[in-house]
């Protein structure tokens, strides 16, 4: 299978497993997909602020404000003041929310298993290799993209 269809399948699966998980799991919450996402990254970025939500979404920090403030209001997501520096609050997802994570990645732990049972280190590490670089070329192009739009 080429590279383009698997990386286009697995995105495809990953879309209907997110609208699924809003649909079935957050429904009773009433977010929109936008909220979703908001979630998504706080819930796998740890220490997460609104400076790097806004910087990550190339959006302005008054615009993420105003998403966080709507979202802490719905008791979807808390923030909680740094130890170290009391000007910093971090974002996290309410408890409700992490234990659906948790579940809702059951699927992921279940496919890292069977990869692990199925493939050598080796393969596994090249695989991984081969996800970073197209991490790395996606954040690449949307900085490239972000500059380019300033410029004009």
């Amino acid at each position: 299978m080429p590279l383009r269809d698997a990386l286009n399948g697995f995105f495809y699966s990953l879309t209907i497993s997110e609208l699924k998980l809003m649909n079935e799991k957050f429904k009773s919450l009433n977010i929109t997909y936008n909220s979703l996402l908001y979630l998504d990254i706080i819930s796998y970025t740890e220490k997460c602020t609104i400076s790097f939500l806004a910087d990550a979404l190339c959006i302005s920090k008054s615009a993420v404000t105003i998403k966080i403030n709507e979202m802490v209001k719905q008791g979807l997501v808390v923030k909680e003041q740094s130890k170290e520096d009391k000007r910093v609050f971090y974002l996290k997802i309410n408890n409700e929310l992490s234990e659906i994570y948790k579940e809702y990645n059951r699927a992921k732990s279940k496919a890292i298993d069977k990869a692990n049972e199925n493939f050598t280190k080796e393969e596994l590490d090249i695989f991984c290799k081969v996800m970073l670089d197209i991490q790395k070329t996606y954040i690449e192009e949307i900085q490239n993209e972000k500059q380019l739009s300033t410029e004009l």
